[in-house]
């Protein structure tokens, strides 16, 4: 990799840091099922979870590509592999 590659893609990655394209790092890696929500794919990261814990907070990629964080039932979340 070439220095100038490598500042493009440090570039892009501060960028889309940025614009929430990225998800977090602190967190639970998860699928969270797609009737829970319109979600680009259903992999996340579990943030939060309700101290009843029938609701779950995660960080999901949207259809536009931001990632947002829900509220979904934690029924519809389940852990990664992989």
């Amino acid at each position: 990799m070439t220095p100038r590659s490598a500042l493009l893609a440090l570039a892009l990655a501060g960028l889309l840091g940025l614009a929430g394209c990225l998800l977090p790092n602190d967190g639970t890696p998860v699928f969270v099922d797609s009737w829970a929500g319109d979600f680009w794919s259903g992999e996340g990261m579990l943030i939060e979870v309700s101290p009843d814990q029938k609701q779950c907070k995660v960080a999901v990629r949207s259809d536009a590509l931001v990632v947002r964080e829900h509220w979904v039932a934690c029924s519809s979340v389940h852990p990664r592999r992989g």
